[in-house]
């Protein structure tokens, strides 16, 4: 019975390691609040993914940006060509094959994205790691691109939703 209980506290244990945050890991070098609020006011670029080396695949770029841009618009935050530039610094990355993950679940290790962030002058960081047989890279890419617009949300001093 402990046996049975400790096994499935485990596997609880392991699904909500597989959750991820929706806030960054904010900065203390962001520009004054007020000045970086009305440039952004203007709106912001689409993010540039810097892979800083990363083989990264045009798929999960994809799904980033695609996820980013849903939540910017859920956050209020415009999305124009000419707005503040927006730099996604790849620090760490580690995606798992499709069959490890489905066959091993967390003995076959971890997807995970660890970025740092650049929005005009403000930094912050932003990251994700799925263990979990379910959750695989582009849900962790997409997790960071919710981070990342909610980050941006919160510089520009608007709500952002989840």
């Amino acid at each position: 019975m402990i046996r049975k209980a400790a096994l499935i506290s485990a596997a609880v244990l392991e699904l909500l390691a597989g959750c991820a945050s929706t806030q960054p890991q904010m900065g203390t070098n962001a520009p004054a609040p007020g000045a970086l609020k009305s440039t952004l006011a203007a709106g912001i670029a689409l993010p540039t993914i810097n892979t800083n080396g990363h083989e990264i695949s045009d798929d999960v770029q994809k799904k980033f940006l695609a996820a980013f841009g849903e939540q910017a618009t859920k956050d209020g935050v415009k999305v124009v060509p000419n707005g503040v530039p927006v730099t996604l610094t790849v620090e760490e990355y580690n995606a798992r094959s499709t069959a490890a993950r489905v066959m091993l679940g967390m003995l076959s290790g971890s997807d995970h994205i660890k970025a740092h962030v650049t929005v005009g002058d403000a930094k912050f960081d932003v990251e994700d790691t799925a263990r979990t047989a379910v959750n695989g890279i582009n849900d962790v890419a997409e997790n960071v691109a919710v981070q990342l617009a909610n980050g941006v949300a919160s510089l520009a001093g608007q709500d952002h939703a989840n």
